[in-house]
């Protein structure tokens, strides 16, 4: 792995380093003690056994193959959804970003801590997950629909999950996102915000959001065709989808906050999932900025 320097030089506002005299860094891993790590890393024999070679297949990766050969199987994988059919659904408008250009989204675009106590409104609830993860169009011919995110194969492993605090008019509830038809599936109320306090070291941002999204993987839908590689290629995914969220929230004015750091098996029974077949990756806290 490639090692890494910590840097104190200011940055002026369009991120170019200013000219001063130079700041000596360090070798991070120095402080940690990779330099004389020997032992058996995971991380490291996981990066190695999900490389792809020239010339070499994953005997073990049989899915390409049949997927080809299915046509069954290719129409089922564009159905990369989970259906909750016995929960109440709840249609969401169209989605609208507004007047705001991409450019004066990306400059806008901070992490936010503090959270106001207003309500969101359903409507920019909806244009978020649309932004992250919604339907963008159809491939002419066939019922495979694309999404806003880049997704390896079109296999669209990601699931969006939202507990809602406070969103008009939505019953205080967890939601699960259906993009195929952009609505939300009600799985269960939820007494008090809380709940979701409890997930994470940073438990206040996510109680005082109007509402936090979690972005859970099903990682077999990517696997049964890419192997090991498909861990990879569900962390990259669950990246394009938190920008496009972060970007439009930016755009709507609300404040929002990626959360990477939480408690894996507290996050995973909050949601209902096993945390083997279908796990957390990503949270993220949206509402109203707090005073500053």
């Amino acid at each position: 792995m490639n090692d890494s320097a910590a840097t104190s030089e200011p940055v002026d506002a369009v991120g170019a380093l200013s000219e001063t005299e130079p700041v000596p860094t360090i070798r991070l891993t120095a402080i940690t003690g990779a330099d004389g790590l020997y032992e058996s890393d995971p991380t490291e024999d996981y990066h190695e056994a999900s490389r792809i070679y020239a010339g070499l297949t994953d005997p073990f990766v049989v899915g390409s193959a049949r997927l080809a050969r299915s046509p069954t199987m290719r129409i089922t994988a564009t159905r990369s959804v989970k259906r909750h059919p016995q929960r109440p659904l709840v249609a969401l408008p169209e989605p609208s970003l507004g007047p705001t250009t991409l450019a004066e989204a990306v400059a806008a675009r901070r992490s936010v801590r503090s959270f106001g106590p207003r309500s969101v409104g359903r409507g920019d609830l909806g244009t978020l997950l649309h932004a992250a993860y919604g339907v963008t169009g159809l491939v002419p011919g066939t019922p495979q629909a694309l999404r806003s995110a880049p997704s390896g194969g079109a296999l669209y492993p990601l699931e969006l999950y939202v507990a809602c605090h406070r969103v008009d008019p939505l019953e205080a509830a967890l939601y699960h996102y259906d993009p195929l038809r952009h609505a939300l599936e009600l799985l269960r109320p939820l007494p008090t915000p809380s709940g979701t306090g409890d997930l994470s070291p940073y438990g206040e941002a996510l109680a005082d959001s109007a509402a936090v999204v979690a972005i859970t993987a099903v990682f077999w839908r990517s696997r049964f065709k890419y192997g090991a590689r498909a861990y990879r290629f569900a962390l990259l995914e669950a990246g394009h989808v938190m920008q496009n969220l972060l970007l439009a929230a930016a755009a709507l004015r609300l404040a929002a906050l990626p959360v990477g750091g939480f408690y894996d098996r507290e996050v995973d029974a909050f949601l209902g999932v096993d945390g083997i077949h279908e796990a957390a990756l990503y949270l993220v806290p949206v509402g109203h900025p707090g005073a500053a």
